[in-house]
């Protein structure tokens, strides 16, 4: 019996127009009305997702809850933050310097919801307002994010490629410490070590008191694949690539869609 779902949200629960489809809602409806718990697990920050928790009907609710920027965050939705594991303050001062230094986009998420960002292209410009309302430009002086903390950072470039071959290249001394991923074909994706989706499902189970059995996790891209390892039943979205459906215990028809979640509650928590 499943009593937990933790799923990702861009190309797993979202359409492209980042709305969660007719069908999925109400798979996800008849799941928590039966007892179980519907859970987002995004990369995003927890202050990111009005639109969506508010088309889950889950806004502001006690007892309904979040897990985001890749773990680092378990928030519960009526605005306490439950758990938190930000990125070292040295070195988030290192990678912002990296980054400029090199000529990358970066993205900045503190722990109190705000995202700070700096020399990203247009496209992810463009799409910002679909992540957050009130995205901000990164100061010159970014000491005062040490007093406030940084769940997550990105990099950001629309070339995956050159991505991996520049994580790959960074510095170890810059990289150690630190937990690195890949998503949504742009981001180089930077949390403290330890801290990942499949992580940040191990504590919200362990703090709600449900056997891993009886989670399931659903995603479809290399920052879900922990979550997707753990999970008593991991599930990939048919759009996943193949590394992410070779790890799965299940991979769907469906793509985000196509109601892929639906169909993986239909099929294996009702």
């Amino acid at each position: 019996m499943i009593r937990l779902i933790v799923c990702d949200l861009d190309e797993t629960l979202l359409d492209r127009e980042k709305n969660v489809s007719a069908g999925n809602r109400a798979a996800i409806r008849a799941f928590e009305a039966s007892g179980g718990l519907f859970v987002p697990c995004t990369g995003r920050i927890y202050t990111s997702l009005e639109r969506t928790l508010r088309q889950l009907d889950a806004l502001g609710k006690a007892g309904h809850y979040v897990i985001s920027t890749n773990g680092a965050l378990i928030s519960e939705n009526s605005g306490k933050v439950c758990c938190a594991k930000g990125v070292p303050a040295d070195k988030v001062q290192a990678l912002i310097a990296y980054a400029r230094s090199h000529g990358m986009g970066v993205e900045v998420f503190a722990e109190d919801g705000t995202l700070y960002h700096e020399a990203l292209d247009e496209r992810e410009l463009r799409d910002l307002p679909l992540f957050v309302d009130d995205p901000l430009p990164l100061p010159e002086d970014v000491s005062f994010l040490k007093d406030i903390g940084v769940a997550k950072m990105l990099y950001e470039r629309w070339d995956m490629p050159y991505l991996k071959q520049f994580a790959e290249q960074m510095d170890p001394s810059l990289k150690e410490g630190l937990e690195i991923s890949f998503s949504s074909d742009r981001y180089i994706e930077i949390n403290a070590a330890g801290v990942n989706k499949g992580e940040g499902l191990r504590m919200l189970a362990e703090m709600l008191k449900i056997d891993m059995a009886q989670t399931m996790a659903i995603g479809d891209n290399f920052n879900d694949l922990e979550m997707i390892r753990v999970a008593g039943i991991g599930v990939a979205v048919a759009n996943a690539p193949e590394a992410i459906r070779e790890a799965a215990d299940v991979v769907l028809e469906a793509d985000h869609e196509h109601d892929a979640v639906a169909e993986a509650i239909e099929r294996f928590a009702l």
